[in-house]
């Protein structure tokens, strides 16, 4: 009987503990599925990651240029291909019974935004950087990232954040697959290969563009929807500026060598923490929409900045020792500059989000003028003072580019809370 009982007792304890398992193993599950967008972002942004990683490593220093100005390229039109035009659909649209209701003075901007992105988008990218691509492959990088604004933001209104994920993210990994290729030598041509990647990312985007089409039903146009569209387009331009500025500077001042060796040090130290900013966005604009309060951003700022923190004593440190093996060039103080810099982002991630959801177009015209004349101002005085365009005086001057643009956006969105 004794033994019996204590049997029996073993196997209640066991029953218990593997229920508690399987209680915890689910919530992980859940947990992880409650953040899948985030993961798929992760995904996305880490097979960008490895394509510098593997071109730098194993392919010749003019592909690794070229998937420079291919990545420079790819990110300014991952945001400003259709001129900011695209915002207007988290601002305005809305999702009732299983349709996306846009009014038609919105429709008809975003289109008109397409055209005259299909036209201007070559012009100008063989302009700037003539070393790059030629212009019938920016032509369909620009067709292929229009979609994609359209589609992410289009899920991000039906709350299908996985769905936007999915399609933004497409094309980092098309361009993994393409270095993959070269890297095990199936093929010898990154361009070609880069470029095949991307044709597959625009056919998504192109079955994605009909089923959301088939979603839209037209109603009456606003009279306020051009102002703001082009508030938001004037803010893209600024945010592209910011986002890629330093790698044109690095290719026009200073020649090939240092743009290569900037792209490949920001995709490598700068470039998570990029995703990091974004996805704050992303998520965030959504909530602000609907909640709001300046002790409430105080908050989330607050503990977004030690989080990234955290982040960049483990991240920046596994890359500072493995940089020999990885041929990245690290010091002190390019490490502490490129801290700086990602604190300052995301933490302007938070009021930008803010200022997308709820701000009126007078305000995103004023902050973006003020903006405008800053990065004027504080480039020109830069420009003539440093003859030396090094990694360490971009980044100078992108921190403080980045901490005037979040200190007008701080002082906008506290200044006035909006009920």
């Amino acid at each position: 009987m004794g033994g019996s009982n204590f049997g029996h007792g073993k196997e209640k304890s066991l029953y218990k503990h593997s229920g508690r398992y399987r209680a915890t193993l689910k919530n992980i599950v859940s947990k992880a599925l409650g953040h899948s967008s985030f993961l798929l972002m992760c995904a996305g942004s880490g097979a960008l990651f490895l394509s510098n990683l593997l071109t730098k490593r194993y392919l010749s220093p003019q592909d690794y240029l070229f998937l420079s100005y291919f990545i420079t390229i790819t990110t300014i039109l991952s945001s400003f291909a259709l001129g900011g035009m695209e915002q207007l659909i988290i601002r305005y649209c809305k999702h009732t019974n299983n349709t996306i209701e846009i009014d038609k003075t919105s429709l008809i901007s975003i289109i008109a935004a397409m055209i005259i992105s299909l036209i201007a988008s070559p012009l100008i990218t063989t302009t700037l950087l003539p070393s790059s691509l030629a212009a019938p492959w920016i032509l369909l990088l620009t067709l292929s990232f229009s979609l994609t604004l359209i589609n992410y933001n289009v899920a991000r209104v039906r709350s299908g954040f996985v769905e936007a994920q999915i399609s933004s993210g497409m094309w980092k990994i098309a361009a993994f697959l393409g270095v993959f290729v070269c890297c095990i030598k199936l093929s010898d041509n990154l361009q070609t290969a880069l470029l095949v990647g991307m044709v597959v990312a625009g056919a998504l985007n192109i079955y994605l563009i009909k089923k959301n089409i088939s979603s839209l039903v037209v109603v009456k146009g606003r009279s306020s929807t051009i102002s703001t569209g082009l508030a938001f387009s004037f803010s893209l331009a600024i945010m592209t500026v910011l986002g890629t500025f330093d790698r044109v500077l690095a290719e026009k001042l200073s020649g090939q060598t240092l743009f290569a060796e900037y792209v490949y040090f920001s995709m490598i130290l700068i470039f998570p923490f990029n995703m990091i900013a974004s996805y704050v966005g992303f998520r965030e604009a959504i909530f602000f929409k609907n909640k709001f309060s300046a002790d409430l951003i105080k908050r989330k700022a607050w503990s977004l900045f030690v989080k990234i923190t955290i982040l960049f004593v483990i991240f920046g440190g596994c890359v500072y020792f493995l940089s020999p093996l990885i041929n990245l060039k690290t010091t002190w103080q390019n490490m502490t500059l490129s801290y700086f810099l990602v604190c300052t982002k995301c933490i302007y991630s938070i009021f930008s989000s803010v200022m997308g959801s709820r701000a009126t177009a007078k305000e995103i015209w004023t902050s973006n003028i003020y903006s405008a004349v800053a990065i004027i101002a504080i480039t020109a005085i830069f420009i003539m003072l440093d003859n030396d365009i090094t990694i360490n005086s971009l980044l100078m001057l992108f921190i403080v580019l980045w901490a005037s643009r979040t200190i007008i956006f701080t002082n906008m969105v506290l200044s006035k809370q909006h009920d």
